[in-house]
């Protein structure tokens, strides 16, 4: 019991110096214009591209034929374009430093807009039936 509360309590102090540290980070980040970070987040909302790949419509629908594969394609980039959820499970390895796919935090943060959540969790992928070819 003492050792989990050990774990929890190291787990709690590292995760928020790490959330300390990235707000004074992302203060001096060179900022992108918008225009910059929508062609970004179009860029990596294609099929074959990070964000594009794990989406239902970059192995269903690459060409965004079908009007949902263009709906979940705009959803991802306004996604994109929105400051990180609060509640993101890549945030924590990105603000510490590492990468997720490649990715680092000044990636992340080249398209993310600064400032607060506008919401806590990042949405669901979900594989609609008229994807489905």
């Amino acid at each position: 019991m003492k050792m989990r509360f050990l774990i929890v309590s190291v787990s709690v102090a590292v995760l928020s110096l790490a959330h300390t540290l990235a707000h004074g980070q992302t203060a001096k980040k060179k900022s992108w214009s918008v225009g910059a970070r929508t062609a970004a987040c179009k860029l990596d909302c294609s099929a074959g591209h990070l964000h594009g790949t794990y989406r239902a419509y970059g192995s269903s629908d690459p060409e965004l034929k079908s009007p949902e594969g263009r709906k979940l394609y705009a959803e991802c980039v306004r996604l994109c374009l929105d400051p990180l959820p609060t509640i993101y499970v890549q945030r924590p390895i990105i603000e510490a430093g590492g990468s997720w796919f490649g990715q680092t935090k000044s990636d992340c943060l080249g398209c993310h807009a600064a400032g607060q959540a506008k919401r806590n969790w990042p949405g669901v992928n979900t594989l609609p039936d008229n994807l489905k070819r």
